[in-house]
């Protein structure tokens, strides 16, 4: 058995099945019983082409970077969304970026990646808020 569903919560604060499949589900599970349910925010697919249309129009409007990969992890550090890697043979510590897999990330923290993302750019780059905004609408 298939061991997640989607639920809505209704106005009533009580949750009900989202899609007929979790409704499904929940039809298995029995009545009385406790059962614990965490919880995350799905992510939006259309946030994360933001995300990369933001990234690209900097990566378009640069000269130091050859591989948009590299730039993308060096702003994701610079933007706090990190972890210390060591090499064990060389005792070196250095930062690797967090992965922002749709796995490992939900939508409340993407979201705070995306807000702390922009905050680097603006920093980095000079450029404007609003307008920058306004340019990633445009790049999408």
């Amino acid at each position: 058995m298939k061991n997640e569903i989607y639920l809505i919560k209704g106005l009533n604060s009580k949750f009900t099945p989202a899609f007929d499949s979790d409704l499904e589900l929940a039809k298995q599970l029995k009545v009385g019983e406790a059962y614990k349910f965490a919880f995350s925010k799905p992510r939006n697919y259309k946030f994360h082409k933001k995300f990369f249309a933001l990234l690209n129009l900097v990566y378009n409007n640069q000269e130091n970077y050859t591989n948009f990969e590299d730039l993308r992890e060096d702003l994701t550090i610079l933007a706090g969304y990190s972890e210390q890697k060591i090499n064990y043979f060389t005792g070196e510590v250095t930062l690797k970026a967090k992965s922002i897999s749709f796995a490992s990330m939900d939508e409340v923290e993407f979201g705070k990646l995306y807000s702390a993302m922009l905050d680097t750019i603006i920093r980095v780059t000079g450029w404007e808020g609003s307008h920058l905004e306004e340019m990633v609408a445009e790049f999408m």
